[in-house]
């Protein structure tokens, strides 16, 4: 599991944590709302993505981690804010388990424009 030290309180910059669960990758922001992102495949031990809102993906993975971390990336503070406010709560009873799910705390900067999205110190 990768986790991303939050070093930075600027209020510009929100953490969220991306899941890797069962064949899908989830986000939680700071509210605790969970949100579906997209599909998780695994095919002859690697993994690929797609995400529903852009259809961004990736491919050729070693482990659900390493996806993870090409989603963070990729992925912008507007785009993932979006998805907040557009896609339901996943979470409840018929949720996804994420007790064992392999996840990665990322910050964005809300005012970022074409950066990368995390800055990852493991």
């Amino acid at each position: 599991m990768f986790t991303q030290k939050k070093t930075d309180t600027s209020p510009t910059r929100q953490t969220f944590i991306l899941y890797a669960a069962g064949d899908r990758v989830f986000a939680s922001n700071v509210r605790q709302k969970l949100i579906d992102l997209g599909s998780l495949t695994q095919q002859n031990g690697r993994f690929s993505y797609e995400l529903d809102g852009d259809h961004e993906s990736g491919q050729g993975f070693e482990s659900e981690d390493q996806a993870l971390r090409d989603i963070a990336e990729k992925i912008s503070f507007l785009y993932l804010d979006g998805q907040f406010t557009a896609v339901a709560n996943a979470r409840g009873p018929e949720g996804p388990d994420l007790a064992q799910a392999a996840q990665l705390e990322i910050t964005l900067d809300e005012l970022g424009e074409g950066e990368p999205a995390i800055n990852i110190n493991v």
